[in-house]
């Protein structure tokens, strides 16, 4: 187990296709400042707030995987850390390499299912006001971080509640894949900030020590939106692992 700190930005030009999963009420906006770090000539993004059901998920997730005649390493983040398991135990033979960023690919609490529940229910009955400032805490290790805190707002905001509902209730239940995960023959790759919340270090520090296929990073100054709080380390780290 490893914390990095932050550092420069790459230079690296990456051969191989890369292939982005973004979070719950996120889009490409949650990748770009990591893009401006690191050249990724052959990349792909899969638009997960188009999808109203898992399924659909899936089938974007195919769509882009066939864009490439070779293996590509999955990346996604949060939500789409599980979309891009998923997709990548549905076809092995074009992975190359599975990473996860705040992302844990194992079944809700009753809790957490009750809260999403609660979420949803709310928004279909017109009442949801947004992301409070408690629940924001939640994502970033500082609300004073003024770009990271708009870019998520403005994606809040752009995306709206009916996005947020459905992606709620595509994934508030579903299957537990770490068994089926500990047994895939490519690499895994579990990146989390030192302060998540939401897929805490320790949880996603155990899930790794089970699996033997998989490195465990951990980084610094970074909460849940760690792709925002630390795209140049992000970009490092891909440059050091996918070339």
């Amino acid at each position: 187990m490893t914390t990095i700190p932050p550092q420069a930005a790459s230079n690296t030009s990456l051969s191989q296709p890369v292939v982005f999963y973004p979070g719950t009420l996120c889009d490409e906006r949650v990748f770009m400042p990591c893009w401006r770090d690191i050249d990724i000539p052959k990349r792909a993004f899969v638009p997960l707030q188009w999808a109203e059901s898992l399924e659909h998920m899936l089938a974007l997730s195919r769509d882009r995987l066939d864009y490439f005649d070779e293996p590509a390493h999955l990346v996604g983040f949060s939500m789409g850390g599980y979309v891009a398991a998923l997709s990548a135990l549905e076809q092995p033979q074009k992975v190359a390499s599975l990473t996860l960023i705040g992302s844990y690919p194992g079944p809700f609490a009753e809790q957490e299912r009750q809260a999403r529940k609660n979420i949803i229910q709310t928004i279909r009955n017109k009442k949801y006001q947004g992301m409070s400032d408690s629940r924001l805490k939640q994502f970033v290790s500082a609300l004073d971080n003024t770009k990271v805190v708009d870019t998520i707002k403005a994606m809040e905001t752009d995306l709206g509640p009916a996005v947020l509902a459905a992606q709620m209730g595509a994934l508030s239940e579903r299957e537990d894949l770490t068994t089926r995960l500990g047994k895939a023959k490519f690499t895994i790759h579990f990146l989390v900030g030192e302060h998540d919340k939401i897929a805490p270090p320790s949880k996603i520090s155990a899930l790794s020590a089970n699996i033997a296929n998989s490195q465990l990073k951990i980084i610094a100054n970074a909460g849940h939106m760690l792709p925002l709080e630390q795209p140049n380390v992000l970009a490092q780290y891909f440059a050091e692992n996918f070339s």
